[in-house]
């Protein structure tokens, strides 16, 4: 059986000028070679193209009960798109979920939150999107207040945080006009879909008509005429108001959410004055939804990225299985992948069912493989009763975290195993090879992607982590890149066998670690730190290079700084709703329920302020 072989990255903490000359270094020939190939070698990339070459990558090693196809050797080829083709078997299996268990937009909206989850009795809750729902219906509140609530909050967090911001764009005006007529729709009892009204959030780089897409930069500035991304197509028919587009981490190539010019969002968990990082790349989301501003937000993953930040923000956060939610993306295009960031299980379920689906204008139509949507899991098991669930846990991995993670995720184990779930053993072999092959495929499309960027004058507006990242993702050779995509063929054989004959759900947690803390040397030139990034992607990586759902939510918070510590659950390809069900019984590990984050905005209250201390009209800070 093979052992855990994960290992930590190997490459310098750089900030200050010391990272801009190495940026720059990154480019003069001789002494880059030197540099990358000495940085290739520390991190056993020749290792990884071996093992890409070997027989090895050839054959589905088989678990001690030789379940995995210990003796086959079937050929795998290089294999670039993680899309999954169904069997026969899988797709009547889904039809006959999608008959058994209808998707109704109306009803699933309609359900009591409350009664979904047994934490509802705390002292804290976050407001759903029912809560808005409901306060419109009976005109307690209407659209536009809400809005015009949200917009002079986020003016004034902006002018007096200007190196933290949240909300990068609005188009106030039209923003204005819509919440206007998402207003009269309520007055005329002509409601426009379950989400009318309902203020999100979206990501810089996914593309939404009346604002640019950035991707967390000075130069780039795109904009569309229409909208084309179905997720936010979807979101629109059910009448959202998008206020407007949050913060990243510069060009999607980090996971701390650092951005040297928008200024780095601040965790809402951080209490004791100090700056912690809300995690990557969907760093502005994350923090809107932890604090309160929106119930809802739409975040992209290539490597963790919405996973990682709903993780150290404690929120709940979906990567769907790829092209399931619909996007054809330029940035990672291979590893991507669109879903939602809520501050409630019920409620991502309610934003995936309504995103989720094939698209006409997919790429090469990878979205027109899946199956219907449907819930059917998480409507047809109301009960807290997991018996017949197989979780797979991987000892070692877990285990290759903090001792705080280490406990809270012993928790969660001994909670599943209470309600009846089957705890089995599992190993997940060539981890090493596997985030190797992650890293050389997704710097290699985010380099073609700033090609022209990177060779310009607009070099020298990048931030110096982002040179870094784009010299390392320009240095990869034709050979290293097919070999990835061995390494992907093999890891997608691999997991498409476990789940089939061994296990429902992969169980990890969400990040080794609680939110890092920014420090004060990386105020001018930002941070280069290879290590910390890999190490929040941990657990993420594979779900990216292998397209299976990975879904985040919080199950504790660290004694002593209160930061959150959250779980990863993934399950097979198309299997949301298992995700949902088990995390929809999981609310009982959070021992008090939801604690209230620092900062944070109550939307239906005449004050907003920093925990019991209210300022006039801002989120305040420490």
């Amino acid at each position: 059986m093979q052992v855990y072989n994960l290992e930590a990255v190997k490459a310098p903490r750089l900030c200050g000028m010391p990272l801009d000359l190495f940026s720059r270094l990154l480019r003069v020939p001789i002494i880059k070679d030197f540099i990358l190939k000495l940085i290739k070698r520390k991190n056993k990339i020749p290792e990884m193209v071996r093992f890409a070459n070997s027989p090895h990558c050839h054959r589905l090693e088989g678990e001690d009960d030789g379940s995995l196809g210990k003796n086959d050797t079937q050929h795998l080829m290089p294999l670039y798109y993680p899309v999954h083709e169904m069997t026969k078997d899988e797709a009547e299996m889904h039809q006959r979920m999608v008959k058994e268990a209808p998707l109704d937009l109306k009803a699933l909206a309609d359900a009591n939150v409350e009664a979904l989850s047994s934490a509802s009795k705390d002292k804290f809750r976050y407001w759903t999107i029912s809560d808005y729902t409901s306060r419109y219906l009976d005109g307690s509140i209407t659209p536009t207040q809400v809005v015009d609530k949200l917009i002079n909050i986020i003016e004034e967090m902006n002018s007096r945080n200007q190196n933290s911001s949240v909300v990068t764009q609005m188009n106030k005006e039209e923003l204005q006009l819509q919440a206007a007529e998402s207003t009269k729709r309520y007055q005329n009892n002509n409601i426009m879909g379950v989400l009318d009204g309902v203020p999100i959030l979206v990501k810089d780089e996914i593309p939404t008509v009346g604002h640019s897409v950035t991707l967390g930069t000075s130069f780039i500035s795109d904009r569309v005429e229409k909208d084309v991304v179905l997720p936010i197509i979807k979101l629109k028919q059910q009448g959202v108001l998008i206020v407007g587009k949050t913060n990243q981490h510069e060009i999607g190539i980090g996971t701390t959410g650092f951005n040297l010019l928008h200024g780095t969002p601040k965790n809402p968990y951080g209490r004791d004055g100090r700056h912690y990082y809300t995690g990557g790349s969907t760093s502005g989301s994350a923090a809107a939804v932890a604090m309160g501003l929106v119930p809802l937000a739409v975040g992209a993953d290539g490597g963790g990225s919405i996973r990682i930040p709903s993780g150290l923000c404690g929120i709940v956060g979906l990567k769907a299985t790829y092209k399931r939610v619909a996007r054809d993306c330029s940035v990672g295009c291979s590893v991507s992948h669109a879903g939602p960031m809520a501050n409630n299980v019920h409620d991502a379920a309610l934003a995936y069912a309504i995103m989720a689906g094939e698209a006409e204008n997919d790429h090469r139509r990878h979205s027109q493989m899946q199956p219907p949507v449907h819930l059917h899991a998480y409507l047809t098991n109301q009960s807290t009763d997991l018996k017949g669930l197989r979780i797979g846990i991987f000892d070692e991995h877990i285990k290759d975290s903090d001792e705080n993670v280490q406990r809270a995720t012993k928790r969660a184990i001994e909670h599943y195993q209470q309600l009846g779930a089957e705890i089995v053993p599992i190993t997940l072999p060539h981890l090493q090879e596997i985030h190797m092959a992650h890293a050389i495929t997704i710097s290699t499309e985010m380099y073609s992607l700033m090609e022209e960027h990177y060779q310009s004058s607009h070099f020298n507006q990048f931030c110096p982590e982002s040179r870094v990242s784009l010299a390392i993702g320009r240095s990869w050779s034709s050979s290293e890149f097919l070999a990835a995509q061995k390494v992907r063929s093999y890891a997608m054989h691999h997991i498409e066998v476990l789940f089939q004959n061994k296990v429902d759900i992969i169980l990890s947690p969400a990040t080794p670690c609680t939110a890092p803390l920014m420090r004060d040397d990386v105020a001018s030139h930002g941070e280069s730190n290879l290590s910390e990034t890999a190490a929040l992607m941990k657990y993420m990586i594979h779900g990216n290079l292998t397209g299976i759902p990975g879904l985040v939510f919080p199950i504790a918070y660290d004694d002593e700084t209160s930061l959150p510590i959250s779980l990863q659950l993934q399950a097979a390809h198309w299997r949301e709703d298992l995700l949902f069900r088990v995390a929809r019984q999981s609310q009982d590990i959070l021992r008090g329920g939801i604690t209230k984050p620092a900062l944070y905005v109550d939307v239906f209250s005449d004050n907003i302020g920093h925990n019991e201390k209210q300022s006039d009209n801002l989120v305040s800070s420490q």
